[in-house]
């Protein structure tokens, strides 16, 4: 009998996903980084995702709670700000053992209102049950301007392929980067606003591991430019940067695309825009899928 460890996440999702029922307002189902929904005469569209923070997997059983209620809410949004929307609204899902110290909930619901405050968005509600170990789960709410969400799928042959800031040794020691991380919501709006990026996607699992995930959409292959890729201090501390840039996630960048006709425009506006958080160019979109020159990487939920 096959498992899931056998399968893996990314198998798992392409058995899964085509069973899954859809209907008429569903513009963007299963598959990208959120659901798009468009209602009848709204001149915005929704934008949904969710997300899980689990002990053991997500953070320590030290790790600071407000760090712990930061990052549940900062993954969520992150979603959103890969297909270039502003995130609004949160549903907070809490799953913890009874004898957990009240004192230890109120931490960890400071951190999430605190980042609530932080992007200005609203708490809805949400819902609590008992279980083995702690968990926040995570649905976040979101709009666009109808028609421009940012899918993985809009890269085209020739296309260039970015990503913002620097990738690699979240986890490493001496590094909170993974509880720290900053939701690249302004960056995401700009390049939707702009009409600069043709596709995009957050890197949570690790480049090696989403980038095939956006050229997968796209149908696309890349020739990447290894040495391009922007190390993190922690990441150049090691004695193998380039396989903890690729390979570590929970970076919560931007890779995205542009037309390379726009490189200059887009560069100069970049520039401008975000005079402190780089946007570096890392290889050329191909028209054969079967070509990319990505290392063998990255995280796999259930196999990794």
């Amino acid at each position: 009998m096959k498992t899931l460890h056998d399968i893996g996440e990314n198998t798992l999702l392409k058995m899964l996903l085509p069973t899954l029922p859809q209907n008429r307002g569903l513009v963007v189902g299963p598959g990208d980084d959120c659901a798009v929904i468009r209602i009848p005469g709204a001149k915005d569209d929704l934008l949904l995702t969710t997300d899980p923070v689990i002990e053991g997997r997500h953070f320590l059983p030290e790790t600071p709670l407000p760090l712990v209620g930061r990052k549940a809410v900062s993954r969520a949004i992150s979603d959103i700000a890969a297909m270039g929307g502003l995130p609004q609204y949160l549903l907070v899902n809490l799953v913890a053992p009874s004898s957990t110290p009240l004192s230890h909930i109120q931490a960890l619901y400071r951190g999430i209102a605190q980042a609530a405050r932080t992007f200005h968005l609203g708490i809805a509600g949400g819902d609590t049950a008992q279980g083995p170990i702690l968990e926040l789960h995570i649905t976040a709410v979101g709009r666009i301007p109808r028609g421009q969400a940012i899918l993985r799928s809009g890269a085209k042959c020739g296309n260039l392929l970015y990503v913002t800031g620097r990738l690699g040794g979240a986890y490493l020691p001496g590094s909170r980067r993974h509880l720290t991380f900053t939701p690249r919501v302004e960056a995401g709006r700009f390049l939707s606003r702009h009409r600069f990026a043709t596709a995009m996607m957050d890197v949570s699992d690790g480049l090696a591991t989403d980038l095939p995930r956006l050229l997968d959409a796209s149908r696309k292959g890349i020739q990447l430019d290894l040495n391009a890729i922007p190390l993190s201090t922690a990441a150049r501390r090691t004695t193998a940067p380039l396989h903890h840039a690729l390979a570590d996630g929970e970076d919560f960048e931007l890779i995205f695309t542009i037309s390379a006709t726009r490189q200059k425009p887009f560069e100069s506006a970049w520039a401008r825009q975000f005079p402190r958080l780089a946007a570096t160019q890392i290889g050329r979109i191909l028209a054969n899928p079967h070509q990319r020159n990505i290392p063998v990487g990255g995280y796999q939920h259930f196999q990794t």
